[in-house]
């Protein structure tokens, strides 16, 4: 019979698990050392590999944030300061671009807005109403201006850049704009006058029409009434710088000065107010551009002062027909001695021919341009032709041409129109530098967006 162990504990290197020893022994076959081996090295490599995905997001990060913040003081601080157009050597830069352009597309979405709400005011359907604003000047254009930033960008551009011109032709002149001045501006922009209602002692209440807020937006250009020549022009028709297609909506009972004042202050607030908070510029930005409305038309008054009222009227008529061949065969029988009132009358696609192609007594600038300037160089009795223009092919014949006086509507019409060929010759001068960098296009404003209001 053998012996137990007398110390009750295991004999050393049974193998046995959770033993002392068991747990102190290490591998002793090279085997199971490079196993052990391995498993450090595939945790170590684990570990280094995370460690290396820890560091490398947060690179990522450090370099997103990094461009995120360049991004910012670019777009912010950097980027509004580049110049978008240099002229005589003051810039006009793209936060003063952007500013402009947003002010502009608020205006032109207002004043459409504006004319909505007065068409249906009249009873006219939403139908009806898209179809006139969607093609009827001005609202037409101002629709493609805001549906294309960039002919709005090209617009404003080329508009501020005049106004710079203009601006340093003021300085040397010597021209500044008051504040009666601007604000009388702000009241004829919404066809506000506040001696209409005023009740003399010794006169009798005149009745008035209601101011219409829509008038043309831009301080450059006034809109003219230009008949083609596919109708007759009717000179007693006076052009007028606002082109409104529909007639203003006119109250029962005229108001006397008081409710016209008070009627003016809330439409004039509530447009401003929209105006300034859709395009998120100050009202400084929008006194600056009144004040260059007035500035622009004093300067005109100033190096136009010797312009005469008076203007060349032409008898003319004409024959309209689609292509250059039909145009040429016109020629050839007007040579060949046909009547020319007969040929109007049987060959002529628009309305005058029913009056042997007779457009009247107008002025060559109610005209498209291609047919202006030939009437306008044409001597008495030719024929002139073919003459292409948007509507197609004419032959013309002027009949008499002569000086006329002209109202107060068409003087203003032929100053604007004069004093626009004035600018450019402005911006041609040798001793100008204008300079326009393309950067202009990457920063034309999209917003704000137009929403047509009550459709």
């Amino acid at each position: 019979m053998s012996k137990r162990s007398t110390t009750g504990l295991p004999k050393a290197g049974t193998g046995k698990p959770n033993t002392p020893d068991t747990a102190a022994a290490k591998p002793t076959g090279i085997l199971q050392q490079l196993r052990l081996r391995e498993y450090h090295t595939k945790h170590e490599r684990e570990a280094a590999v995370q460690r290396l995905v820890i560091l490398g997001t947060g690179i990522a990060l450090a370099i997103a944030l990094v461009i995120l913040v360049l991004a910012f003081v670019v777009d912010q601080f950097i980027r509004p300061g580049q110049s978008v157009a240099s002229i005589n050597g003051e810039t006009i830069t793209v936060a003063d671009f952007r500013s402009r352009a947003k002010l502009e597309r608020a205006l032109l979405g207002e004043q459409i807005n504006q004319q909505i709400a007065m068409m249906a005011s009249f009873g006219m359907d939403s139908d009806t109403i898209v179809q006139q604003i969607s093609n009827q000047p001005p609202f037409s254009t101002w629709l493609s201006e805001l549906s294309v930033p960039d002919q709005l960008g090209n617009r404003v551009l080329t508009e501020m850049i005049e106004d710079e011109l203009v601006r340093q032709k003021a300085s040397e002149l010597g021209i500044s704009v008051s504040d009666e001045e601007l604000q009388n501006e702000i009241n004829e922009f919404f066809g506000y006058d506040p001696n209409v209602g005023v009740v003399e002692p010794t006169a009798s209440p005149t009745a008035t029409s209601s101011p219409t807020p829509v008038v043309s937006p831009t301080p450059s250009q006034v809109p003219t009434a230009t008949n083609t020549p596919t109708v007759t022009p009717t000179p007693e028709v006076e052009p007028t710088a606002t082109t409104t297609p529909v007639p203003s909506a006119t109250p029962s009972a005229t108001p006397n000065a008081e409710e016209r004042a008070q009627q003016y202050n809330e439409t004039r607030t509530s447009f401003f107010d929209a105006v300034i908070s859709s395009a998120g510029i100050s009202q400084e930005v929008l006194n600056d551009y009144f004040e260059m409305r007035v500035l622009r038309t004093k300067v005109r008054d100033t190096v136009l002062a010797d312009v005469p009222k008076t203007d060349s009227f032409v008898n003319a008529r004409h024959i309209l027909v689609a292509t250059l061949e039909e145009a040429q065969q016109v020629v050839d029988a007007l040579n060949a001695g046909d009547s020319f009132a007969a040929l109007a009358a049987a060959l002529s696609t628009d309305g005058s021919a029913q009056q042997g192609g007779e457009l009247g007594w107008a002025q060559p600038s109610r005209y498209v341009e291609e047919f202006a300037d030939a009437i306008t160089g044409a001597a008495v009795g030719a024929i002139v032709g073919p003459v292409q223009t948007q509507f197609g092919f004419h032959v013309i014949q002027v009949l008499g041409r002569e000086e006329r006086d002209i109202t107060d509507a068409q003087y203003e019409t032929k100053l604007n129109d004069e004093f626009t060929t004035y600018v450019e010759t402005l911006r041609s001068a040798e001793t100008t530098n204008v300079e326009i960098f393309d950067i202009w296009a990457d920063n034309v404003p999209e917003e704000p967006a137009f929403v047509a209001r009550g459709l």
